[in-house]
């Protein structure tokens, strides 16, 4: 009797961690929403212009850098920018501007419910070399860059928060 409860005991607590552990938070503002590993730390000090900063708990004492994402929000009143140019520009800007920049995918994404700019690169940021995944959406004349940033040899680690975060953003227009 002792063994089946200790062995549902067990059962129990690794079905609560398991849970703990992919627990989401949900970020909403009235025009947009996205969701979080509940790990994660939230600042909303509007940081380098950022709306809003999403960071990695530390892997170890020694993690030097913090796995993120990030919004921007951009007014683009009277530009006629669409998805296009601003791929274009981006494009551009990015060549111009970063050490070892380069380029792995920069496309247009058109799903059944949203439409937007997709930029993956990597680039030199003082002792980091880091592989950047944005998403560009605009909508009534203003740009949501929201983008996530890992250190380029933990991609691979990141890369399924990465992209679960950056999937679940939603425009509210």
């Amino acid at each position: 009797m002792k063994s089946v409860l200790t062995a549902c005991f067990i059962l129990i607590s690794q079905l609560s961690f398991s849970q703990s552990k992919n627990a989401k938070f949900s970020f909403s503002k009235i025009n947009y929403s996205l969701e979080y590993p509940s790990n994660w730390r939230l600042d909303t000090t509007k940081t380098m212009g950022t709306v809003f900063f999403l960071f990695s708990p530390a892997e170890n004492s020694s993690d030097k850098f913090s796995e993120n994402a990030n919004l921007i929000i951009q007014d683009l009143s009277g530009q006629n920018v669409n998805l296009i140019t601003y791929k274009q520009f981006t494009e551009n800007q990015l060549q111009r501007l970063i050490s070892d920049y380069k380029l792995f995918e920069s496309v247009i994404v058109k799903s059944d419910n949203k439409e937007f700019y997709k930029i993956n690169y990597s680039m030199s940021q003082g002792q980091f070399i880091l592989n950047v995944k944005s998403f560009c959406f605009i909508s009534n004349e203003k740009a949501y860059l929201l983008t996530f940033t890992t250190e380029i040899d933990k991609n691979e680690m990141y890369k399924i928060i990465g992209d679960e975060i950056l999937n679940s953003f939603v425009l509210k227009n």
